[in-house]
């Protein structure tokens, strides 16, 4: 699973979030992607995160080559105030 948090200069939400809509819809179309998600931090307005959840680490690569990821996410640059910050996490298998 990934986490990338990405803090947006102040107005620019409403161009983030419709570009990220594009991201996020693309992206849930790959074959590799279990869940794609655009997360809004509730206690900052400026921070936004995806959560993503992939079937492996190759499709997290294929998803990176993407034309989608690869035409979109160089425009969020202008966007916010630093790179993204991404985690790589690894979600804990609890029993139900």
């Amino acid at each position: 699973m990934l986490i990338a948090k990405n803090t947006l200069i102040e107005g620019k939400q409403k161009e983030f979030t419709e570009l990220a809509e594009k991201l996020v819809l693309a992206t849930r179309k790959e074959a590799g992607c279990i869940a794609y998600d655009l997360v809004a931090d509730q206690a900052d307005a400026s921070v936004y995160y995806f959560v993503e959840k992939y079937r492996d680490m190759a499709a997290v690569e294929e998803h990176r080559a993407s034309a989608h990821f690869q035409t979109i996410v160089p425009q969020f640059g202008p966007l916010r105030v630093k790179p993204s910050e991404v985690s790589v996490c690894e979600v804990l298998p609890f029993s139900k």
